[in-house]
Protein backbone atom coordinates (compact mmCIF):
# COMPACT_ATOMS: atom_id res chain seq x y z
CA UNK A 1 0.00 0.00 0.00
CA UNK A 2 1.25 3.09 -1.26
CA UNK A 3 1.36 6.40 1.38
CA UNK A 4 0.97 10.02 0.10
CA UNK A 5 -0.07 13.30 1.50
CA UNK A 6 -3.50 14.31 1.74
CA UNK A 7 -3.00 18.64 2.61
CA UNK A 8 -5.50 21.57 2.64
CA UNK A 9 -3.04 24.33 2.41
CA UNK A 10 -3.99 28.11 2.49
CA UNK A 11 -1.17 29.36 0.80
CA UNK A 12 1.17 28.39 -1.94
CA UNK A 13 4.49 28.51 0.35
CA UNK A 14 2.69 25.99 2.68
CA UNK A 15 1.67 23.52 -0.46
CA UNK A 16 5.43 23.54 -1.53
CA UNK A 17 6.90 23.02 1.30
CA UNK A 18 4.43 19.80 2.38
CA UNK A 19 4.43 18.83 -1.40
CA UNK A 20 8.66 18.81 -0.87
CA UNK A 21 8.23 16.95 2.50
CA UNK A 22 6.17 14.58 0.77
CA UNK A 23 8.48 14.22 -2.23
CA UNK A 24 11.54 13.75 0.07
CA UNK A 25 9.91 10.95 2.10
CA UNK A 26 9.03 9.08 -1.34
CA UNK A 27 5.56 9.48 -0.82
CA UNK A 28 3.22 8.54 -4.08
CA UNK A 29 1.10 11.46 -4.19
CA UNK A 30 0.08 15.01 -2.93
CA UNK A 31 -3.41 15.36 -2.26
CA UNK A 32 -5.26 18.59 -2.41
CA UNK A 33 -9.34 18.96 -1.46
CA UNK A 34 -11.51 21.75 -3.25
CA UNK A 35 -12.97 22.76 0.41
CA UNK A 36 -12.79 27.02 1.52
CA UNK A 37 -9.20 26.81 1.67
CA UNK A 38 -6.43 27.66 -1.68
CA UNK A 39 -7.81 26.11 -4.91
CA UNK A 40 -6.60 22.90 -5.54
CA UNK A 41 -6.17 23.22 -9.48
CA UNK A 42 -3.93 26.45 -9.13
CA UNK A 43 -2.48 25.27 -6.22
CA UNK A 44 -1.32 21.80 -7.71
CA UNK A 45 -0.18 23.89 -10.89
CA UNK A 46 2.64 25.28 -8.60
CA UNK A 47 3.53 22.28 -6.86
CA UNK A 48 3.59 20.46 -10.66
CA UNK A 49 6.25 23.39 -11.26
CA UNK A 50 8.35 23.23 -8.19
CA UNK A 51 8.38 19.69 -6.83
CA UNK A 52 10.03 17.02 -8.90
CA UNK A 53 8.65 13.50 -8.92
CA UNK A 54 5.46 13.03 -6.84
CA UNK A 55 1.86 12.61 -8.02
CA UNK A 56 -0.35 15.29 -8.10
CA UNK A 57 -4.53 14.81 -7.08
CA UNK A 58 -7.44 16.57 -6.54
CA UNK A 59 -9.45 14.89 -3.50
CA UNK A 60 -12.10 16.00 -4.63
CA UNK A 61 -13.37 18.91 -7.07
CA UNK A 62 -16.84 18.97 -6.85
CA UNK A 63 -18.97 18.16 -10.39
CA UNK A 64 -21.63 20.47 -9.64
CA UNK A 65 -19.55 23.55 -9.24
CA UNK A 66 -16.90 22.81 -12.25
CA UNK A 67 -18.55 22.37 -15.89
CA UNK A 68 -16.61 19.51 -17.63
CA UNK A 69 -15.19 21.73 -20.04
CA UNK A 70 -13.46 23.81 -17.92
CA UNK A 71 -12.31 20.87 -15.76
CA UNK A 72 -10.86 18.97 -18.72
CA UNK A 73 -8.53 22.52 -19.70
CA UNK A 74 -7.20 22.93 -15.68
CA UNK A 75 -6.63 18.76 -15.43
CA UNK A 76 -4.37 18.59 -19.04
CA UNK A 77 -2.47 22.26 -18.27
CA UNK A 78 -1.81 20.71 -14.63
CA UNK A 79 -0.82 17.55 -16.50
CA UNK A 80 1.27 19.40 -19.04
CA UNK A 81 3.40 21.36 -16.40
CA UNK A 82 3.68 18.42 -14.34
CA UNK A 83 5.14 16.20 -16.98
CA UNK A 84 1.78 13.55 -16.75
CA UNK A 85 1.65 12.98 -13.05
CA UNK A 86 -1.66 14.95 -11.90
CA UNK A 87 -5.30 12.48 -11.53
CA UNK A 88 -8.55 14.64 -11.06
CA UNK A 89 -10.49 13.08 -7.92
CA UNK A 90 -13.66 14.01 -8.75
CA UNK A 91 -17.25 13.70 -6.60
CA UNK A 92 -20.44 14.76 -5.90
CA UNK A 93 -20.94 17.49 -3.39
CA UNK A 94 -23.28 16.61 -0.55
CA UNK A 95 -26.57 18.23 -0.66
CA UNK A 96 -26.74 20.89 2.34
CA UNK A 97 -23.61 21.96 0.71
CA UNK A 98 -25.07 22.46 -2.37
CA UNK A 99 -28.59 23.53 -1.43
CA UNK A 100 -27.98 25.78 1.50
CA UNK A 101 -24.17 27.24 0.70
CA UNK A 102 -24.36 27.55 -3.09
CA UNK A 103 -27.98 27.29 -3.98
CA UNK A 104 -27.76 24.84 -6.23
CA UNK A 105 -30.16 22.17 -6.72
CA UNK A 106 -28.77 18.41 -5.66
CA UNK A 107 -30.78 15.68 -7.47
CA UNK A 108 -29.93 12.61 -8.79
CA UNK A 109 -26.45 12.57 -8.31
CA UNK A 110 -25.63 9.25 -10.11
CA UNK A 111 -27.06 10.33 -13.49
CA UNK A 112 -25.81 13.61 -13.64
CA UNK A 113 -22.11 11.60 -12.90
CA UNK A 114 -22.83 9.45 -15.61
CA UNK A 115 -23.59 12.45 -17.73
CA UNK A 116 -20.10 14.87 -16.27
CA UNK A 117 -17.90 11.98 -17.55
CA UNK A 118 -19.73 11.24 -20.92
CA UNK A 119 -18.40 14.71 -21.59
CA UNK A 120 -15.25 15.05 -19.30
CA UNK A 121 -13.22 11.57 -20.10
CA UNK A 122 -13.66 12.39 -24.23
CA UNK A 123 -12.57 15.53 -23.85
CA UNK A 124 -9.63 14.52 -21.96
CA UNK A 125 -8.81 11.82 -24.50
CA UNK A 126 -9.84 13.28 -27.61
CA UNK A 127 -10.29 16.77 -26.79
CA UNK A 128 -13.45 16.99 -28.34
CA UNK A 129 -16.43 16.37 -27.43
CA UNK A 130 -20.39 15.97 -28.36
CA UNK A 131 -22.86 14.51 -25.29
CA UNK A 132 -26.18 15.42 -24.52
CA UNK A 133 -28.08 14.55 -21.80
CA UNK A 134 -30.71 15.97 -18.79
CA UNK A 135 -27.55 17.49 -16.40
CA UNK A 136 -24.52 17.72 -19.27
CA UNK A 137 -25.13 19.02 -22.48
CA UNK A 138 -21.75 19.90 -24.18
CA UNK A 139 -20.77 20.25 -28.04
CA UNK A 140 -17.28 21.37 -27.79
CA UNK A 141 -13.37 20.86 -28.51
CA UNK A 142 -10.62 21.91 -26.82
CA UNK A 143 -6.98 22.43 -27.75
CA UNK A 144 -4.15 21.82 -24.92
CA UNK A 145 -0.96 19.86 -25.75
CA UNK A 146 -0.58 17.25 -22.43
CA UNK A 147 -1.34 13.76 -21.87
CA UNK A 148 -5.04 12.77 -20.84
CA UNK A 149 -5.27 12.98 -16.97
CA UNK A 150 -6.05 10.72 -15.01
CA UNK A 151 -9.81 10.30 -13.13
CA UNK A 152 -10.78 8.66 -9.86
CA UNK A 153 -14.55 9.06 -8.59
CA UNK A 154 -15.46 9.67 -4.65
CA UNK A 155 -17.26 6.79 -4.68
CA UNK A 156 -18.86 4.76 -1.96
CA UNK A 157 -22.73 3.38 -2.63
CA UNK A 158 -22.95 -0.08 -5.08
CA UNK A 159 -23.78 1.84 -8.47
CA UNK A 160 -21.02 4.85 -8.06
CA UNK A 161 -18.44 2.07 -7.10
CA UNK A 162 -19.27 -0.02 -10.70
CA UNK A 163 -18.85 3.25 -12.60
CA UNK A 164 -15.99 3.94 -11.19
CA UNK A 165 -14.21 0.83 -11.50
CA UNK A 166 -15.51 0.87 -15.56
CA UNK A 167 -14.73 4.54 -16.55
CA UNK A 168 -11.83 5.55 -13.92
CA UNK A 169 -8.81 4.57 -12.31
CA UNK A 170 -10.86 3.79 -9.44
CA UNK A 171 -12.48 5.70 -6.12
CA UNK A 172 -10.65 7.70 -3.00
CA UNK A 173 -13.08 7.30 0.26
CA UNK A 174 -12.96 9.52 3.56
CA UNK A 175 -14.39 8.11 6.38
CA UNK A 176 -14.02 4.52 4.98
CA UNK A 177 -12.67 2.40 7.76
CA UNK A 178 -10.54 -1.17 6.90
CA UNK A 179 -14.03 -3.03 7.81
CA UNK A 180 -16.05 -1.22 5.43
CA UNK A 181 -13.36 -1.24 2.62
CA UNK A 182 -12.87 -4.93 2.98
CA UNK A 183 -16.51 -5.91 2.98
CA UNK A 184 -18.04 -3.47 0.82
CA UNK A 185 -15.69 -0.54 -1.12
CA UNK A 186 -13.34 -3.59 -2.57
CA UNK A 187 -16.01 -6.39 -3.33
CA UNK A 188 -18.19 -3.86 -5.17
CA UNK A 189 -15.31 -1.80 -7.11
CA UNK A 190 -13.85 -5.59 -8.05
CA UNK A 191 -10.14 -6.17 -7.42
CA UNK A 192 -7.97 -4.11 -10.11
CA UNK A 193 -9.52 -0.70 -9.66
CA UNK A 194 -7.34 1.64 -7.00
CA UNK A 195 -8.43 2.47 -3.70
CA UNK A 196 -7.26 5.65 -2.21
CA UNK A 197 -8.36 6.15 1.30
CA UNK A 198 -8.48 9.23 3.18
CA UNK A 199 -6.79 8.13 6.48
CA UNK A 200 -6.72 10.91 9.72
CA UNK A 201 -3.84 10.36 12.00
CA UNK A 202 -2.91 11.59 15.13
CA UNK A 203 0.66 10.79 16.79
CA UNK A 204 -0.26 11.51 20.51
CA UNK A 205 -0.13 10.10 24.06
CA UNK A 206 -3.42 10.40 24.34
CA UNK A 207 -5.42 8.62 22.13
CA UNK A 208 -8.58 9.31 23.82
CA UNK A 209 -8.53 12.99 23.56
CA UNK A 210 -8.09 12.72 20.05
CA UNK A 211 -10.42 10.65 19.40
CA UNK A 212 -12.87 13.35 21.86
CA UNK A 213 -11.11 16.16 19.65
CA UNK A 214 -11.79 14.79 16.21
CA UNK A 215 -15.34 13.79 17.00
CA UNK A 216 -16.00 17.54 17.87
CA UNK A 217 -13.03 18.80 14.79
CA UNK A 218 -14.95 16.56 12.63
CA UNK A 219 -18.77 16.45 13.88
CA UNK A 220 -19.79 17.50 10.43
CA UNK A 221 -19.17 13.88 8.84
CA UNK A 222 -21.02 12.42 11.14
CA UNK A 223 -23.34 14.08 9.56
CA UNK A 224 -23.97 13.32 6.15
CA UNK A 225 -25.33 10.90 4.96
CA UNK A 226 -22.97 9.13 2.30
CA UNK A 227 -20.62 9.43 5.44
CA UNK A 228 -22.80 8.03 8.62
CA UNK A 229 -23.84 5.17 6.02
CA UNK A 230 -20.01 4.40 6.04
CA UNK A 231 -19.25 4.81 9.75
CA UNK A 232 -22.41 2.65 10.43
CA UNK A 233 -21.04 -0.20 8.02
CA UNK A 234 -17.93 0.29 10.23
CA UNK A 235 -19.55 -0.09 13.67
CA UNK A 236 -18.47 3.86 14.60
CA UNK A 237 -20.31 5.57 16.79
CA UNK A 238 -18.88 9.03 15.39
CA UNK A 239 -15.80 10.33 13.16
CA UNK A 240 -13.63 10.01 16.17
CA UNK A 241 -13.38 6.55 15.74
CA UNK A 242 -12.38 6.70 12.49
CA UNK A 243 -8.75 8.42 13.76
CA UNK A 244 -5.75 6.02 13.95
CA UNK A 245 -4.42 7.42 17.34
CA UNK A 246 -1.12 6.61 19.35
CA UNK A 247 2.50 6.15 19.04
CA UNK A 248 4.29 5.02 16.13
CA UNK A 249 3.30 1.38 16.74
CA UNK A 250 -0.14 2.05 16.58
CA UNK A 251 -0.16 3.85 13.50
CA UNK A 252 1.58 1.31 11.54
CA UNK A 253 -0.84 -1.21 12.83
CA UNK A 254 -3.99 0.86 12.00
CA UNK A 255 -2.20 1.56 8.67
CA UNK A 256 -1.70 -2.34 8.22
CA UNK A 257 -5.04 -2.88 8.52
CA UNK A 258 -6.30 -0.90 5.45
CA UNK A 259 -3.63 -2.88 3.45
CA UNK A 260 -4.73 -6.24 4.32
CA UNK A 261 -8.40 -4.63 3.67
CA UNK A 262 -7.34 -3.80 -0.11
CA UNK A 263 -6.54 -0.40 0.07
CA UNK A 264 -3.87 0.71 -2.80
CA UNK A 265 -2.83 3.77 -1.36
CA UNK A 266 -2.84 5.39 2.20
CA UNK A 267 -3.66 9.29 2.14
CA UNK A 268 -3.05 10.81 5.41
CA UNK A 269 -4.83 13.58 6.98
CA UNK A 270 -2.39 14.79 9.73
CA UNK A 271 -4.79 15.90 12.91
CA UNK A 272 -3.06 17.01 16.36
CA UNK A 273 1.22 17.68 16.46
CA UNK A 274 1.90 17.56 12.80
CA UNK A 275 5.62 17.65 13.33
CA UNK A 276 5.52 14.42 15.56
CA UNK A 277 3.07 12.71 12.74
CA UNK A 278 5.31 13.74 10.03
CA UNK A 279 8.25 12.53 11.74
CA UNK A 280 6.64 8.98 12.39
CA UNK A 281 4.84 8.66 9.15
CA UNK A 282 8.00 10.10 7.38
CA UNK A 283 9.94 6.92 8.90
CA UNK A 284 7.70 3.99 7.23
CA UNK A 285 9.25 4.89 3.85
CA UNK A 286 7.13 4.99 0.50
CA UNK A 287 5.13 1.96 1.05
CA UNK A 288 3.63 -0.16 3.94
Amino acid sequence: MKLSLFDSPTNIDSAVANASWANDNGFHRYWVPQVMNADPISILSVVGREVPRIRLGTSVVAMQTTHPQTLAQQALTVNGISGGRFTIGLGTNHEPVMENMFGIPWRKPYTHMVEYLNALIPLLNDRVVSTSGEFVSVQTGINVDAPAAGVMLAALGPKMLKLAAERTKGTITWMTGPVTIGSHIRPEIGRDAEIAAGIAVNVTDDPAAAVASANQELAIYGQLPSYRAMLDREGAEGPGDMVIAGDATAVREGLERYKAAGTTEAAINILGDREAALEVVGSFGSEI
